[in-house]
């Protein structure tokens, strides 16, 4: 595989970043076009028309920029659009994210595994095809579900703000369905969520289960690439401001600061020290 090939991946916003990383960790070094669509965001409070006409815009954008495969980094997206795009662009490979509820099928990959739950947007949780994949994965109903209303707007303010008081206080209300319910894994069904996954085991006493892996592994398959050089940047697009900009590894680890273990939440501390991107 040439080294200019590229990989357009978009999302309404932050979200996305948490696929992006592990793109970069374990895609073998290809070129890669992000799109945060932020001018439109939240997808969450659109219409699945509005959803598929604005992906279909941006996919458009990332072809013309030379884009072979399309990553979309949105759970709400990907329920509401990826069947669409499917059709409209037939020759074009499309890895959608959907919330890995099939962990009791394969307990061998969570050690300790005993009881998990799923957590999503409500739009994602309401959808048909988040249905569906319940109904065919999952049909003994073992994976308890619970929507967040607000988690993916906590979640932005966490990464703008920074870990104050008050989000803190915001978290644990947000997440105070999920305590008492014994769980030793939690299904991120959001792509935002694994961005605090380290606040969120904290809080939760658990391990959490992202997409973000998965998404990889899916592209490396059908790319059938394979190497040792990984990526080190990558072009960056804001539907705010519509400027394209090269994006390093300093830029994203700030975005995964909160990524993995960081201890306690009335811990002080607030910076995750793994999970960069080198």
């Amino acid at each position: 595989m040439s080294s200019n090939k590229r990989i357009g991946i978009f999302d309404s916003g932050i979200g996305g970043f948490s696929i992006l990383s592990e793109i970069m960790r374990k895609v073998p070094s290809v070129e890669i076009d992000y799109i945060s669509d932020d001018a439109f965001a939240p997808y969450g409070e659109k219409t699945d028309s509005e959803i598929i006409q604005r992906s279909e815009l941006i996919t458009e954008v990332l072809l013309s920029r030379g884009a072979s495969l399309m990553v979309v980094a949105c759970n709400s997206a990907t329920a509401a659009a990826i069947a669409s795009l499917r059709l409209k662009y037939p020759k074009i490979p499309f890895v959608g994210v959907e919330p890995y509820i099939n962990v009791l099928n394969h307990s061998n990959q969570f050690p300790g595994i005993r009881k998990a739950a799923v957590i999503t947007t409500e739009i994602t949780g309401n959808s048909v095809k988040f249905k569906i994949l319940r109904q065919r994965i999952d049909p003994a109903g073992r994976i308890r579900h619970v929507s967040m209303p607000n988690l993916a707007s906590i979640v932005e303010d966490i990464l703008e703000s920074g870990l104050s008081q008050e989000l803190k206080k915001k978290l644990v209300c947000e997440l105070k369905p999920l305590k008492d319910l014994e769980l030793s894994h939690l299904i991120l069904g959001c792509t935002h969520y694994p961005l605090i996954a380290g606040l969120i085991e904290a809080e939760l006493n658990l391990s959490t289960v992202s997409p973000g892996p998965f998404v990889a592994n899916r592209v490396i398959d059908i790319l059938s690439i394979s190497g040792e050089k990984r990526c080190a940047s990558f072009s960056y697009l804001s539907t705010s401001s519509m400027n394209w900009e090269k994006k390093g590894a300093d830029y994203l680890n700030s975005l995964l600061r909160y990524s993995r273990a960081i201890g306690p939440l009335d811990k002080k501390t607030n910076r995750s020290q793994s999970n960069t991107i080198d």
